[in-house]
């Protein structure tokens, strides 16, 4: 095989190896999900759609625009770009850390969080 004609084939595998599958994205909205201790029914309802549908995307049976993939983002309070990085060793908690995300979740004063993000930062350093 001519260099000409084996140069535009590992440039598009590069740039298909680099695409998210929706699988992948499936994976993620259930992950993020659980930890969010949210469940099908209340984020279908969040997003106005069945819960059926989000079993749809969970189980990666249909497409999801980018539109809806931002929405999801929202309800689950984590940024757009996780559904789009390998961070599986992040979602993955301990039982303590989950009680803890789950109490921080409890807490609506958003004072007392941006409170408790400076006493986390301070701790971490």
């Amino acid at each position: 095989m001519a260099t000409s004609t084996v140069l535009p084939i590992l440039s598009r595998w590069n740039i298909m190896k680099n695409i998210i599958q929706t699988h992948e994205i499936g994976t993620k909205i259930r992950a993020f999900r659980q930890n969010a201790g949210m469940s099908q029914e209340k984020l279908a309802e969040i997003l106005g759609v069945t819960p059926q549908q989000v079993q749809k995307y969970e189980a990666a049976k249909t497409r999801i625009t980018t539109d809806r993939i931002q929405q999801i983002a929202n309800a689950l309070r984590v940024h757009v770009s996780h559904f789009f990085r390998n961070r599986a060793a992040e979602l993955t908690l301990n039982e303590s850390e989950t009680a803890f995300v789950l109490k921080l979740r409890g807490i609506k004063d958003s004072n007392v969080h941006a409170s408790l993000k400076t006493i986390l930062d301070r701790l971490v350093k």
